[in-house]
């Protein structure tokens, strides 16, 4: 029972912020194998299951309140949002995500710029797949042992 709870306390973490969940995983003593399947898992669910409720609240507001155009207003930061879009399209998204962004604002952020379901899904799971090595990793490189300390 209690392997359970840890495999579910890392999961629901790396679900919402993918670096708590690769960090809470090593604290608890995880192998390198176990961290990269269930945080991996976890962030994955995490963007599946955002990922289909973004378009189900789309569904329901756009019912309620249906789409008006009405003009933008450009301030800096929207410029810069916009030519960093343009510029890095889904992948700098999936890229900063892990790291940066939590994961329902990095899969909402990429379902905004991108409509294929699955392309969002390879792209995310390989920026996961990408940072959780870098955090294993570094873990081995500094030797971090949480059973001894840090």
């Amino acid at each position: 029972m209690e392997y359970f709870l840890k495999v579910l306390t890392v999961l629901l973490w790396s679900g919402f912020k993918f670096v708590v969940g690769v960090s809470t995983a090593i604290l608890l003593g995880f192998n390198q194998f176990e961290i990269l399947v269930i945080s991996i898992s976890g962030g994955m669910l995490g963007v599946v299951v955002y990922l289909y409720l973004w378009e189900l609240i789309l569904k329901i507001y756009h019912k309620f309140y249906p789409k008006k155009i009405k003009p933008i207003k450009f301030s800096k930061f929207k410029r810069k949002l916009v030519v960093f879009i343009r510029k890095y399209e889904v992948y700098g998204i999936a890229f900063l995500t892990p790291v940066l962004f939590s994961m329902p604002l990095g899969t909402i952020l990429a379902a905004s710029i991108e409509h294929n379901k699955w392309r969002i899904k390879l792209i995310m799971f390989g920026a996961l797949c990408f940072w959780a090595l870098v955090i294993i990793g570094v873990k081995l490189l500094f030797k971090v042992d949480p059973e001894k300390g840090l």
